[in-house]
């Protein structure tokens, strides 16, 4: 069974999970999520993830939500039962069903909802030629290092750059890149990596986080500054990241083109992660 999902307790086929139309993350969009790759067969950087959605749940305000190791759980009897040897773990965790009122509801009795797949890398067209992109206003909320399920302008985007012939859509804000809609983002110059520092406008990403360190491995010098729209279009090198594409070349940022042909710290990178993964799932 590969539709296989978690709801409150119950393992069942993912077409019969349910909550009720109460569910604040139904109502609000007050809730959390959190994708976890399988590699494998093995939960990959999960304890990375569950850290990223305790420090959510804390800022938050949730209450009696589940722990990160009964999460993991979980999130392990979903691969034994499903046999999935690559794919993700789809998790959320809403604030639960209250009658509505936009005040917290005491007591709070989170829903849980957890869901396995198969999901493949790219393909090795998009590995070795790059992907296109396209630059959109960064219109969230200020607290962009929170996991939230309130993901519209997200989507709003990633609909307006496929309409358009684009693989993604980076997100500007006062003339500086900070990240895709689904993605960080990457420019090189001179040798040198930047990136958006993580903080109210930039996810935390976990593939983010690992670039970083093989960056440091490498002796790649990185710097989490912001750039600007200018400075990154005459970047020499545009990569994106994260858990379900890892390291993907951008070849084109709206008119502009990159050649990707001369990218060389790209795939470097994009080698020492396939190698950090492969060693970190053996």
């Amino acid at each position: 069974m590969s539709a296989l999902a978690y709801i409150n307790g119950n393992y069942v086929d993912l077409s019969k999970a349910k909550v009720d139309a109460l569910d604040r993350g139904h109502i609000y969009g007050d809730g959390l999520y959190e994708v976890i790759a399988i590699e494998n067969g093995q939960l990959y950087q999960i304890d990375e993830h569950l850290e990223r959605y305790e420090q959510g749940a804390k800022e938050m305000l949730y209450e009696n939500h589940p722990s990160s190791s009964n999460l993991k759980e979980i999130s392990q009897n979903l691969i034994d039962k499903s046999k999935i040897n690559k794919g993700m773990i789809y998790l959320q965790v809403t604030r639960g069903t209250a009658p509505r009122a936009h005040a917290f509801p005491k007591p709070q009795k989170p829903n849980v909802f957890l869901f396995v797949k198969e999901l493949a890398d790219p393909n090795d067209t998009q590995k070795q030629d790059g992907v296109k992109t396209t630059l959109v206003p960064d219109e969230r909320w200020n607290r962009c290092h929170v996991k939230s399920i309130n993901l519209l302008p997200n989507c709003f985007y990633k609909e307006k750059a496929r309409q358009e012939g684009y693989f993604e859509a980076i997100q500007v804000d006062n003339s500086k890149i900070t990240e895709g809609t689904s993605t960080n983002v990457f420019g090189i110059k001179d040798g040198i990596i930047y990136t958006a520092p993580y903080g109210s406008k930039v996810l935390r990403g976990i593939t983010r986080e690992t670039i970083l360190k093989l960056a440091k491995q490498e002796n790649i010098t990185v710097k989490e500054n912001f750039i600007t729209v200018e400075n990154f279009l005459n970047c020499d090198e545009v990569f994106i990241t994260s858990t379900t594409i890892k390291l993907l070349p951008v070849k084109q940022v709206d008119e502009v083109s990159f050649s990707v042909n001369e990218y060389e710290t790209t795939f470097l990178l994009q080698e020492k992660l396939e190698e950090y993964i492969e060693d970190e799932c053996n």
